[in-house]
């Protein structure tokens, strides 16, 4: 049987660096292209040495391949906690296994489609890029139905998490939904934009802001105008149209703060480009979170 490994690099290229992109959609680790390249091409080296030194048996020990991944996930990710760099290891073990199993099947299930020896898959030419393609197209689709299910049923609770929102010399302390279907935008500056209830932010804005919502004058555009242009802060505050929250062609007032912070301990995020819309309504009948956040904001 003839290897050619060029074709055997590229193939291992480009599946490591998908899988190492599903490691970091699942975990929510970001690395750049640069990164994930270079990760994929360690991977795709050690398959070449693998064939081209069959008699370097120590490359095919388990040790060797765990620490071949471990070096893997340190150039890719660079995880600054033990236990970020252990949750990302497992994820690359799961979508490693993902894509394996994905190919094993189609093989499989085949006709003298290809077989595996010491952990390398090959594929026979005529049944080459078919298998390739329809593998990826298969990861795709398994994945995005486990990721909505792991979404919806299995992280519920993690969509709430805790936000300060900084503004002149007070912080204010409240909890958050991470609401996937909160993409608004100031439409000047483009930063996303946080939605906090007023009741909850209220203490920290100047008097005559805070008028316009104790007077319930948010919707008249002429007062909220005029009240905004006096204010000494009104380089910070911005007019935001939108259409939800039960009300089509309205208009929030929103304002830039120092900065928010989303999360806590390790998983906290510091954010300054994002501008807080004010809605003078509850956001839960439950009262378990104050303020909405879009889903850029947390990835």
């Amino acid at each position: 049987m003839e290897i050619y490994l060029d074709i055997l690099f590229l193939e291992n290229l480009v599946i490591n660096y998908f899988i190492l992109a599903l490691t970091s959609k699942f975990t929510k680790s970001k690395a750049s292209n640069l990164r994930l390249f270079l990760g994929a091409l360690l991977g795709s080296g050690y398959v070449v040495i693998l064939v081209l030194f069959p008699g370097l048996k120590v490359y095919y020990s388990t040790i060797a391949k765990i620490a071949l991944s471990f070096l893997i996930v340190a150039v890719t990710f660079s995880p600054e906690k033990v236990f970020s760099f252990l949750k990302i290891i497992a994820i690359f073990y799961i979508s490693t296994f993902i894509f394996a199993g994905a190919a094993f099947a189609f093989i499989y299930f085949g006709t003298n489609g290809g077989f595996i020896q010491s952990g390398i898959i090959y594929i026979f030419t005529g049944y080459k890029w078919p298998i390739f393609i329809l593998v990826i197209i298969t990861v795709g689709i398994i994945t995005s139905i486990f990721w909505e299910m792991i979404q919806y049923k299995f992280v519920r609770e993690e969509l709430f998490v805790p936000l300060k929102i900084a503004f002149g010399n007070s912080i204010i302390d409240i909890s958050a939904l991470v609401d996937t279907g909160n993409f608004l935008h100031d439409p000047l500056t483009n930063m996303p934009v946080v939605i906090v209830e007023f009741n909850a932010i209220k203490t920290i804005l100047p008097v005559e802001i805070r008028e316009i919502f104790d007077l319930s004058k948010e919707d008249d555009l002429g007062s909220v105008t005029t009240i905004v242009s006096g204010s000494s802060w009104y380089k910070r505050f911005r007019l935001i149209p939108f259409n939800s929250l039960g009300k089509e062609n309205g208009m929030l007032i929103g304002f830039k703060p120092d900065y928010i912070v989303i999360g806590e301990n390790d998983d906290k995020k510091g954010v300054k480009d994002v501008v807080v819309g004010i809605y003078n309504k509850n956001l839960s009948k439950d009262e378990k979170y104050k303020a909405l956040l879009g889903p850029d904001l947390v990835a």
